[in-house]
């Protein structure tokens, strides 16, 4: 099992389109530390206003801290796009390639190498959010020095700069738990479709339909929310209360959880169905 991990992990970081996301990641986290660096404390100036009518601010208030924090809010939309480009050709690319015939006639199980694809996926989408916490945490201490963080939610919350970095690990790894979601959401389409762009789209399409419904507060869509993982997926979030709700992210994660195993389910019951013809 482990030889064909190594195998796929080969395949996947052999092609181009495995790269875009860390190129992505790498290109809008610098701009937006750029831009924070020049302009942040003008646009942060702005949005506590109102505060500081009430509140004395003192210290760095634009800092690695809060770069980060912003940084999580501005490109939770443009991650699963990346891990959906991916998941969405790991099974599918191989139909388009016609490889899917030579694949089988070694002495592997459907399941198997099925398991192998899944698991370099995932791996996959782990290291684009480990990617986009190093570039944050890591390479943003070249512009910003750390300090406390303001949190503006459902109230104001102020956390020292001793209270935050387990914060912002613990947030991450949430993160990585609901990439997870996407990339099984992407490859149970990439298993019933013969080209990549399919899933790509079918994956996306569904995602922001479920958030749209999980977004807005109409009673037809009450009773569903619950069982959408597009409900969770900002459920990081959840580390930035002050207490954390740490029964909200059990259940959370449990519903996550709940996801990517039917996903993965539902995708080798179709994959070892498959007729396979190229």
């Amino acid at each position: 099992m482990i030889k064909l991990i190594r195998i796929e992990m080969l395949k996947l970081y052999s092609r181009g389109l495995s790269y875009i996301g860390f190129v992505a990641i790498f290109l809008i986290v610098l701009v937006i530390e750029i831009g924070m660096f020049a302009e942040g404390q003008k646009l942060l100036d702005f949005l506590i206003k109102s505060l500081s009518e009430v509140f004395l601010l003192e210290g760095k208030l634009i800092n690695i801290y809060t770069v980060t924090y912003i940084i999580l809010n501005s490109l939770w939309i443009h991650i699963p796009i990346l891990v959906a480009i991916v998941a969405g050709d790991m099974v599918s690319g191989e139909a388009g390639r016609g490889t899917f015939r030579l694949l089988l006639t070694r002495p592997v199980s459907r399941a198997k190498l099925l398991a192998a694809k899944f698991i370099t996926m995932q791996v996959y989408a782990a290291l684009l959010v480990l990617l986009l916490m190093g570039m944050s945490l890591g390479f943003g201490r070249l512009f910003f020095e750390s300090g406390d963080l303001i949190v503006l939610m459902d109230t104001i919350n102020i956390f020292s700069e001793q209270d935050v970095l387990w914060r912002f690990l613990a947030a991450f790894g949430y993160g990585i738990i609901s990439m997870w979601v996407v990339a099984a959401l992407a490859f149970l389409f990439s298993v019933k479709a013969s080209n990549s762009l399919g899933p790509v789209i079918s994956s996306m399409a569904l995602l922001i339909l479920f958030t749209i419904i999980s977004n807005f507060s109409i009673g037809i869509f009450e009773s569903v929310k619950p069982f959408l993982f597009t409900s969770y997926l900002n459920g990081w979030q959840l580390f930035f209360a002050d207490p954390v709700d740490l029964d909200q992210v059990a259940v959370s994660l449990f519903v996550l959880v709940v996801h990517i195993s039917v996903f993965y389910l539902a995708s080798l019951i179709m994959f070892v169905k498959k007729d396979i013809t190229s």
